[in-house]
């Protein structure tokens, strides 16, 4: 009789048996390791855990010691161009506060010919009044404010280029030389007259707001970002900021006032700010100019910023948002006619 010697099972079958009980084990995590005490582990999530602390500590003094660098770069900077910036700031700042106080009533003192402050260097800056209490208040909603139909009427230049017309930036080292990134991120020449906002873009890099986000950098190339965003802003934005700013002649302020309903309803989808929504419907507003060489004011005057827009031809425009701009042009234009004749500028 033949022997099946391939069926046959090498070994003790108990022996066997215990071997692929051991090998179940192992696959699914239910043995344990012999030889291995357990104070071994121990000490080695110990060490693990001294490790990462070691390194979290080496860490931060890598990323606090790059901050220091940082801020004292700001410092210098500061005691640098802080005295041809900073004091046409608190000068802009002292004068907006006090327009935006009880109004006093219109006068104009021995003002210079409509045509010499159109013409000459300006500064301009428009703000809802009710955003001109304070200098903190002042530098927030600067950020908003644009060139817009008061100064399209009131400084006329027949060769000024559209100021959304030019490459598209997000700073000013991305210009061209002698260009420069301006409220609507467009590459152009310095606006005439030149915005305050610009300066307070440039200025926010020597702002407490800044240093604060700088602090709170949680990593080291979030600190390398805010060091070249220092480096940018001052090589680009603050000379030619500072330049502007030391041949100004004249600072034109308007403070839009609240209509006596409050603020029109919003328009859906057009994104417009509460300034914006201001603008749109007739509205008290308060001008004042100053001679910058004087330094003192030359006009104030408080006057209803309410026109009526004339469509020509066929009228095909329905968009809310269109007829929004529109109508924001027309009242800031309607502002600027009645500063214009303050000045003895006669438009007839």
């Amino acid at each position: 009789m033949r022997r099946d010697v391939g069926a046959r099972e090498r070994g003790l079958p108990s022996v066997n048996q215990a071997k692929a009980e051991q090998r179940r084990a192992v696959v699914f995590g239910r043995v344990r390791l012999s030889g291995v005490p357990p104070h071994f582990w121990l000490w080695s999530l110990t060490a693990i855990g001294l490790f990462s602390v070691v390194y979290w500590r080496i860490a931060q003094g890598h990323l606090e010691s790059a901050k220091a660098q940082v801020m004292a770069k700001q410092r210098a900077i500061a005691r640098t161009i802080g005295p041809s910036i900073l004091p046409f700031r608190d000068k802009i700042e002292g004068w907006t506060t006090e327009l935006a106080g009880p109004y006093p009533g219109d006068r104009v003192v021995a003002a210079p010919p409509y045509d010499q402050i159109r013409q000459s260097p300006g500064v301009y800056l428009r703000l809802r009044l009710a955003n001109a209490k304070t200098a903190k208040d002042i530098r927030k909603a600067a950020r908003v404010s644009l060139h817009d139909g008061f100064t399209s009427c009131m400084f006329v230049h027949k060769d000024a280029p559209d100021p959304t017309q030019g490459p598209a930036c997000k700073v000013t080292s991305e210009c061209a030389p002698g260009k420069l990134c301006n409220e609507w991120n467009a590459c152009t020449d310095p606006p005439v007259p030149y915005n305050m906002r610009l300066a307070y873009r440039t200025l926010r890099v020597l702002s407490n707001e800044w240093t604060d986000e700088l602090h709170g950098a949680t990593s080291e190339l979030a600190v390398t970002a805010y060091d070249r965003d220092l480096d940018s802003v001052t090589r680009y934005d603050v000379r030619i900021a500072a330049e502007i700013l030391a041949r100004s002649k004249y600072f034109t302020l308007v403070l839009d006032e609240d209509p006596e309903g409050g603020l029109p309803k919003e328009i859906p989808d057009a994104g417009e700010t509460p300034e914006e929504r201001v603008q749109r419907i007739g509205h008290p507003a308060r001008v004042a100019i100053w001679d910058l060489v004087a330094g003192r004011q030359i006009l104030r005057l408080r006057a209803d910023a309410s026109g009526e827009f004339v469509a020509m031809g066929v009228r095909k425009v329905q968009a809310p948002e269109i007829l929004a701009a529109e109508a924001r042009q027309v009242n800031g234009c309607t502002l600027a006619l009645a500063v214009r004749a303050a000045l003895g500028h006669d438009d007839h």
